[in-house]
């Protein structure tokens, strides 16, 4: 079973007549990638070699589709010997390697999702990212904020997004923290963080702080809390 636009049902092929490309280098997130296929169906086609079936560009989707189950997925196919197969192998690869995120374009798309009722569902992106990606925004004052101290700082920020979405928190009964770092610290808080919720089982960096702290200091964690709407 697979999920195959009747647009691109004319490509689908039997995942059983492809294989992946040995000695790929790159390593996707196949979990990530099952997500959408099961959100979204495939909505683009893989593309292998027509003599081989090898998969050149699509491999970890591949993957995705033979762990969900799918007997079928849709693909196109390039006549391409070893050598140029390789080639394109490294720069589907590098391609998307080299991209860039305008992040204002990337926060307003966020926002606009996080405010419908699906959230940010089915986008690759969870709460924590949105925060994160507030967080990091942060760090950086506007343009004609250059040049100011910290305090001056803090002001220029109180017309911005990061003011907008603490709101938004407090209307839901919920709280923003942001935690400021400069580049180097918040690599290794975030690569901290990665093991804090694998740690606790968490999918959200704010439910993993919240079980870690509730363990080293539980007398706090009690005396701190309070009932809904206090």
């Amino acid at each position: 079973m697979s999920q195959i636009p009747e647009s691109l049902a004319e490509l689908a092929v039997p995942v059983a007549d492809l294989s992946p490309y040995n000695g790929n280098p790159r390593r996707g997130n196949v979990d990530l990638i099952k997500e959408s296929l099961q959100t979204h169906g495939q909505y683009r086609p893989i593309v292998a070699r027509r003599d081989t079936g090898v998969v050149l560009a699509g491999n970890h989707t591949l993957y995705a589709a033979k762990e969900l189950g799918w007997e079928s997925v849709a693909v196109t196919y390039v006549d391409v010997d070893d050598e140029q197969a390789a080639r394109i192998v490294l720069m589907d690869n590098r391609a998307a390697d080299s991209g860039s995120y305008d992040q204002d374009a990337l926060l307003a798309i966020l926002k606009e999702l996080e405010a419908t009722e699906a959230g940010l569902s089915g986008s690759g992106y969870l709460d924590d990212d949105l925060d994160d990606l507030l967080a990091a925004l942060s760090e950086n004052p506007p343009a004609d904020a250059a040049g100011t101290d910290r305090s001056e700082r803090e002001n220029a920020w109180e017309s911005t997004d990061l003011k907008e979405y603490a709101e938004r928190y407090e209307e839901q009964g919920r709280r923003l923290i942001v935690l400021d770092y400069d580049r180097a610290a918040y690599a290794q808080v975030t690569a901290c963080m990665d093991q804090l919720r694998a740690q606790y089982g968490q999918e959200s960096n704010s439910a993993a702080v919240l079980a870690h702290l509730a363990e080293l200091y539980p007398a706090a964690a009690a005396d701190a809390e309070e009932p809904i709407g206090a």
